[in-house]
């Protein structure tokens, strides 16, 4: 098995998601026409919201995140957002997870376990504050924000089944939409 730096993974045809495991290229399998539907309407909403409010960036898969170096993990989620902070900070071909303020992961049979255990560890560990799974085959929205402890505990929706970011200022979710 070949093994190959970080740097060269990340500069990798962005028109296919890979992610860097220790060294080597895993291939992610691409979105579903049901996942790309979520992902350009959270890519819509989001971004939309965070432009007119000068918060930052939102920036779509695939987009490599460099996980802390004891890691050795390089990640592509389906959508990140970067609070203004640490926009400065984007290389030509990633983002330093320390900057990343929100990663979405749009997943279906195919990524679910991966989403919902590999990145989600990953992902804690890292310590980026907001993590979404969005479940296009279940209809299914999960979203788990970092506590005080270091660890993702799952957000509650509001009466209304709306979610509130922790991380994006004022910026709401209302769950159905989604659908």
């Amino acid at each position: 098995m070949m093994h190959i730096p970080f740097d060269q993974y990340a500069q990798h045809d962005q028109h296919q998601s890979w992610e860097w495991i220790n060294g080597s290229l895993d291939l992610q399998p691409p979105l579903t026409p049901a996942q790309q539907e979520i992902q350009s309407r959270l890519l819509s909403w989001l971004g939309d919201y965070v432009e007119e409010n000068e918060l930052g960036l939102v920036i779509p898969g695939p987009f490599a995140i460099r996980m802390p170096e004891e890691m050795r993990r390089g990640r592509e989620p389906d959508l990140m957002f970067l609070p203004n902070l640490f926009v400065e900070a984007i290389q030509d071909y990633y983002v330093n997870s320390h900057g990343v303020g929100l990663v979405v992961e749009i997943a279906d049979a195919k990524t679910r376990y991966r989403d919902s255990v590999d990145k989600f560890g990953d992902y804690q560990m890292a310590g980026i504050p907001e993590y979404w799974m969005i479940d296009v085959e279940r209809h299914q929205a999960d979203f788990y924000v970092l506590r005080a402890d270091n660890r993702y505990h799952l957000a509650e929706l509001d009466a209304d089944g709306t979610f509130h970011s922790t991380v994006v200022k004022d910026f709401t979710l209302k769950v159905e939409q989604l659908w």
